[in-house]
This record gives C-alpha cells, structure tokens and sequence, in this order.
C-alpha cells in the first residue's frame, strides 16, 4: 500500500509543473529567493545544480527541543542515529551513507572530528543557530575529506536587525519538561552601529528517566531508564566589526560541556555506571574584505579543544584530547555572468589519549577552485577542483565536480538539476593508530557521485516548492573492521558499496486570510544502499543492504497560524532496517508525530512567548539502535521572553 502511495505522489509531482504551468507565464513570481553560501559562488537556490534543503529561522522556532538533533530530524534529507534521548549521542546519516561520511560545518568551517570523521550532533544547541544548509550530495571538490554523503552547514546568528531607537535586546527562556527536565537560557545583545555583540548562556538539566516498553517473559513492560541523568551548559561569544555590508570582522567562541551518564543496551540487567564528560570549545575569526566590486576577499581562523573522558567505574577511564588550528583564505571574483573562488585550507590537527599511539600529528594542505558561468538564461554550468594532501600518511587526492542548471520549458520557475563528481575522506586517527589494531597502510576511501532531478517553484494558489531527485554513489576502498587471526580487530580498505536514491520534498504555503495562514512541507525517501564487495571469501554481507539504514522514510510538517496562536505538528515514518551486515535481523518500521502549541502576548516592547511541547503524542514504542529503547510520550513547556 506504501509503495502505491508513493509512485502515486511521485507521478503526481511529476505532472505538477506542466499541470500548473499553464497559467504559469501569466504569474508574476514574487517568491523571495534564498541565496546559498555552501557553493562557496553565493547563488540563488533556484540556480544551483545540487539539490539543498534549508532550514530557515521560521522552521527552527517552530521546532521542538533545544539542540541540533531537534531541528534536522524534521529534514526530509536527514536520518539520524540516535542512542536515546537528546543529549545522548546522536549521528547523521545523509544518502543511506554514515556519519564518516556527512561533513558538517559551523559558518563554513569543518568540525567533524579527526578522531573518527564523526560530530555528535547533541552537543550544538538551537538557540545558536539562525540557518542551516544540507547539501544532497558530495563535495569534496570544495570541503574536502569526509564530504561523501553530503554537507550540514550550521550558519549561527549574527547581527540582528534593530530599529534605530533600540540598541539593545534581551533573550529569555525557561523550560521545564517531563522526567524532571529543567533549562534555562539568556542572550545579551547590544548594537554599536559599526560594532556589535551578543552573550549566550544555556544550562538543562534531567534525571533521564524516561518510560519505555520491555518484554519481559513474553509480557510487554513499562519500565523507567536507569543511569541516563545529565548535566549541560553552553556558553557563546559572537561579536562583530562593521566597516560596511561588504567590509567586516566576526568572531565567534562557543563552550560547551555535558555530563552525562549513558543508560547502556537494555539487556535487563541494571546498567553498568557509564559516564562521558565532553568539553568543546570552537573558536573562529572571520574577516570579509571588499577589494573592488568585482574582488572579495574572505579569511578565517579556527582554533579547536575538544576533551572527551568516559569512563565505567573504576575499571575503565579513558580520555581523548582533540586539538586543531585551521587556516582557510578564499578570493572570490564576481562578474554579471560568472563568478570564480579560488582558495587555501590547511589544518593542524592533534590527538592525545592513552589508548592510541603518541605522537599523532596531521598537517592538511588543500588548494580549491569554485566557478559559476551563466552561458543565458536557460543554462548555468558550474564546476570545481580541489587538491588536497595530508601529511601523516603522506597521500594526496584529487577531487573534482561538474553541474549544470537548465531552464527547458518555457516556465519561470522550473530547473533541471545535475551533477557529477569524485569525492573522497581520509583514514581517521582510530583506523590509522589505534593501539594494536590500527592500520598505518590504509587509503583514502573514495565515491564516484551522479546527481539528476528537477526543482519547480510556484505562486498561484499555493507559494511553494516542489522537487524529485535521483543520487547515486558508488563507493570503494571503504574502511571496514574486520577480526584477524589474532583475534583482534582490524580496519582494512575492502568495501565497495553503492547507493541508489529517490528523493521527493515539497513546501506549501497560504494565507487564508490576514490572520489565519499555514504551511506544509515534507517529502519521501527512498534509500537502497547496498555493500556490493566481499570482505572475504564467501563473505555472507557482500550484496546485503548497510545496517541501520531505513529503506524508506516519510516525514510532514504542518504549521496553522491564527492571530497570535499556532500550531505545529511533525510526522516521520522510518522504514525497516536492518541491525546486522548479514541482513538477518531486522527492526520493525515506526510512526512518529510530534506537536506543539505556541502563543505570543504583547506588551509594548516585550515579547511573550508560551510554548507546550508534546513528543511522540501516540505514546510509540520504537528503537533506532538496537537495544537502546527510546522514549514513550513526553512533554516540556517553555516560556520565552523577548525585549
């Protein structure tokens, strides 16, 4: 029945354009174009030859919960690997890839880590962030190691726009939720003309305890998570120097540290005491230079500390001390019908624990072109190169990528999108040097990626947006760990896997009248992502699809606005997936809505903002890790205050 629905939803999009394109030349499209940053040539979403989902201020105050996991489990593009509930570890998956394999970036600048290619998302929280950009597809020809999958890139708040009356503005908001969750957060904000800046605090703090069904003896339970008590703070610094719109400097400092105790696999058995302490601290220096009006220059610092300890008791305390510098200068060239980035990145990057080898030491050079041609206005082609090589293995890689934007139809809005290119990520410290098992011969893992699909944007009776996709990745010399004759574990360059993708996403929205208006938007995935080699002979895994990957996913979000009031609600669907490389177990499909309640009061220059929460509304009993329960329906209420 699934299936049917979708080739019905698909087919229907499909003829959608034509459909409404006959009244469509006598549209006057007043559609506001969102300018993207992630091609690094500054284009209109329209114009792009990739497929990029944004995540827009709008969409983020309407989201529930407080941090990064929150906001992109509701993109239709996003599968995320969660452990529990939020703060617990949370991963990306992006193209039925894993999270190795998704670069994420914070105003431009890498911060997945050298350790293991991984970030857990729970550790960037929402009232930072004013925008975020998913890439569909890989980049390496810009970003370099890592980009595969596709690109995150969390674009944080800056300059806010006050009247000329008010230079000051004041952030309030406190939260209490179900498991005796309790937050409180402040941003400070205060406007010098040429200068500004903006203090942010947050704290959370929960028991963890949440309720979740267990079989027990053939009978399904309710018990409480133990050990999942956590303790969180993030304190931020921006501020920036205003020559001019083009002419600025922008610093950015952002701390944060979680304690946080980890509940384990439910085995049925009380949890071992398991606790992780992180401590990130992110630091960026970005100065904007307008040369002439044809000649920009862009140069940022990075500075890095990130301090990771779990430990078990007394048996286990392990510690990982990640440091790294960062250097990018880029000098964009900008013309009626191109545009040209050229750039250098170099990364020093260190990593400190006992139980890798000493010493370990990276030094990442990478020079990169980024260029835009408008031939007319029915066809744009892009294309970039990047040389990148990296010092402790003493390899370099050459990645490159061509796309095209064509206009066929005689229809305003309607593009045909495509792409192809080679992308490629780095052996990590933990495959290179972890102690007895690292592999110092290892290879850089590669993909060859192909993109196609249309976008169509649209005003008439609904302003929206409609988009289908097809991705393909073929990858190889795939790190995989696989058990010696030692018995001890070991990565080797042995896998190839492919993926073959459907993407449908769309966004409606309408004004009823003047006060009552709403908007939805959603789309359907469609994952096959298989390994196609075999690690040994007679490996049972070769031709089988990758753990934990839904072969399918739905989501909706429905927003209704009344004068003051609102609601939103949030649905996701995650197909069957399977929990081991033989593909012999599998967890069941799952259903989710979400929704919230929002009302605003005003009193003069002060904003008051209620908010009800309420997650997992049907109460669903669902996994995402095997073993790692997730939680039954809960709540938290928010009040916000705005001057």
């Amino acid at each position: 029945m699934k299936v049917k629905l979708f080739y019905f939803v698909f087919s229907l999009c499909l003829l959608s354009p034509f459909i409404i394109a006959q009244d469509s030349v006598k549209i006057n499209h007043t559609l506001q174009e969102v300018i993207v940053a992630s091609n690094k040539v500054d284009s209109k979403l329209s114009d792009v030859s990739t497929k990029i989902d944004i995540i827009d201020s709008k969409k983020i105050e309407a989201s529930n919960g407080k941090r990064l996991p929150d906001l992109l489990k509701t993109s239709s593009n996003i599968f995320l690997k969660s452990y529990g509930l939020t703060p617990a570890l949370t991963t990306v998956s992006v193209n039925g890839l894993g999270a190795e394999h998704t670069l994420i970036l914070v105003d431009g600048i890498k911060i997945n880590s050298f350790q293991n290619s991984h970030l857990d998302l729970s550790i960037i929280p929402k009232h930072l962030i004013e925008k975020i950009e998913i890439i569909n597809n890989g980049v390496s020809s810009i970003y370099g190691s890592d980009a595969i999958g596709g690109v995150v890139n969390i674009i944080l708040k800056n300059k806010m726009n006050l009247s000329e009356e008010k230079r000051s503005s004041l952030n309030f908001q406190l939260s209490q939720g179900s498991f005796n969750t309790k937050g409180i957060s402040l941003d400070l904000y205060h406007d010098f003309k040429k200068f500004n800046s903006k203090i942010s605090f947050n704290r959370e703090i929960s028991n963890g305890s949440y309720d979740y069904y267990y079989k027990k003896n053939g009978k399904r339970i309710i018990k409480q998570r133990q050990n999942g008590e956590y303790d969180l703070y993030d304190v931020a610094f921006t501020s920036q120097y205003i020559i001019n719109d083009k002419n600025f400097l922008k610093i950015i400092s952002t701390l944060s540290e979680q304690n946080k105790n980890l509940p384990g696999i439910e085995t049925g058995t009380t949890p071992p005491p398991a606790k992780q302490i992180d401590k990130n601290w992110n630091n960026i220096l970005i100065i904007n230079n307008e040369l002439s009006k044809r000649y920009f220059l862009r140069t940022s610092f990075n500075f890095q500390n990130n301090f990771m300890n779990y430990s078990v008791g007394s048996i286990i305390n392990n510690k990982y001390e990640n440091k790294v510098l960062g250097f990018n200068t880029e000098l964009k060239i900008k013309e009626e019908n191109y545009a040209v980035t050229t750039g250098y990145n170099f990364a020093y990057a260190t990593l400190k624990s006992e139980q890798l080898l000493d010493g370990i030491l990276r030094r990442q050079h990478a020079l990169f072109v980024s260029t835009f041609y408008k031939v007319n206005d029915r066809f744009r082609i892009y294309a970039s190169i990047r040389y990148d090589y990296i010092s402790d293995i003493s390899q370099d890689n050459f990645t490159y990528k061509i796309g095209i934007n064509i206009k066929p139809f005689n229809i305003e809005n309607f593009r045909i999108k495509g792409n192809f290119g080679k992308n490629f990520r780095a052996p990590s410290f933990n495959d290179l040097y972890w102690k007895n098992s690292g592999n110092i011969n290892l290879k850089h893992e590669n993909s060859l990626n192909l993109e196609g699909g249309f976008h169509y944007s649209f005003n008439s009776f609904f302003d929206g947006d409609i988009s289908v996709f097809y991705t393909h990745i073929a990858a190889d010399n795939k790190i995989i760990w696989t058990p010696g004759a030692n018995g001890l574990w070991a990565p080797e360059n042995v896998d190839e896997s492919v993926s073959n993708n459907y993407s449908l996403n769309f966004n409606l929205k309408k004004n009823i009248f003047e006060k009552l208006s709403f908007n939805i938007n959603g789309g359907i995935q469609l994952i096959n992502t298989k390994k196609i080699s075999g690690s040994y002979k007679d490996d049972i895994t070769k031709d089988k699809y990758l753990p934990y990957i839904p072969l399918e996913t739905y989501k909706a979000n429905l927003g209704i606005k009344y004068y003051n009031a609102s609601v939103n609600l949030f649905y996701t669907h995650t197909g069957k997936r399977f929990y081991d490389f033989a593909n012999k177990r599998s967890m069941k499909d799952f259903d989710l809505i979400d929704g919230s309640i929002n009302y605003k009061i005003i009193f003069s220059d002060i904003l008051l903002n209620l908010k009800l929460e309420i997650n997992n509304i049907f109460n669903k009993e669902y996994e995402i890790i095997s073993g790692y329960p997730m939680p039954l329906r809960f709540y938290n209420f928010n009040i916000i205050i705005n001057y």
